[in-house]
């Protein structure tokens, strides 16, 4: 541990690139299971096991998308219709006169929010990049909800006492909460991240974020080099990406104890 020391800031960092990889792996290993469990079940409808089993996720990545064109109302935004949940074929797109079939392993809509807003303005761009990436805010604020109901804990703080011993749900939290709470915080994290459609709508306001944060960090670096406290921003980014690692590892976990429950459910389909 002490020749680890000097290392344990960039280690923590990359952990964060890694910790994801493997996420995405477990996540496709528990779909390919529950798969096999719906083509058991289901025969040819078995595929659609996995939507429905993510339901509350798809509704919550809906509601995102509902509750960040309303905080635009005032600008112009107006919702035309709302469908939280409904397994259907994808519907094709045309593209210079070509008919565009959506790619991928099953080219099913699972909901959809649709609207109307002023044309040509930037606080119309500024909306749909944030109507975009609403997923991905309302499924990160409720896993963090989810977590402090199950544990009792925030999910920024670390269960540890004194002696560095885990706490992983505090003494006199109720027990009948993690009777759904797994099961929620997989399906909403399995379903918060946008889809190829929501990051094309939120390209300008990603564009623009960007940029703007590469001229600030130039601008820093230019004409505040001198002043700069590099251990201090290095010790701020490491407490942050400790905490993203947590929550991955929160989520690896939670991934495993499912992919345990599969197998031992193919294994009694499978004889």
């Amino acid at each position: 541990m002490a020749q680890l020391q000097p290392h344990l800031p960039w280690i923590t960092l990359v952990g964060v690139l890694l910790l994801f990889a493997l996420l995405r792996v477990s996540r496709k290993a528990l779909r390919l299971r529950i798969d096999e469990i719906g083509y058991y079940w289901l025969r040819e409808r078995g595929p659609l096991l996995w939507f429905w089993f993510n339901a509350p996720g798809v509704i919550l990545h809906e509601l995102s998308h509902a509750i960040m064109l309303l905080l635009f109302y005032p600008f112009g935004f107006r919702i035309t219709s709302i469908t939280l949940f409904r397994v259907k074929p994808m519907p094709m797109r045309k593209v210079k006169g070509r008919v565009v079939r959506s790619r991928g392993r099953q080219s099913l809509q699972l909901g959809e929010v649709q609207y109307v807003r002023p044309q040509g303005r930037i606080m119309s761009y500024v909306g749909d990049g944030f109507s975009g990436v609403a997923p991905l805010l309302g499924g990160i604020a409720m896993f963090a909800f989810l977590y402090w109901a199950a544990t009792g804990y925030q999910l920024w703080d670390f269960p540890f006492n004194a002696q560095w011993d885990l706490q992983w749900r505090r003494p006199d939290w109720p027990w009948w909460t993690l009777l759904i709470t797994p099961y929620l915080i997989l399906t909403v994290t399995s379903e918060l991240w946008p889809s190829r459609q929501d990051w094309y709508g939120a390209r300008w306001l990603l564009f623009g974020v960007s940029m703007a944060l590469i001229l600030i960090v130039g601008i820093i670096y230019l004409q505040f080099n001198h002043i700069v406290n590099y251990p201090l921003l290095l010790q701020l980014a490491t407490s942050i990406a400790a905490h993203v690692d947590f929550a991955l590892l929160v989520l690896i976990g939670l991934d495993l104890l499912f992919l345990l429950l599969a197998e031992l459910i193919l294994y009694v389909a499978r004889r």
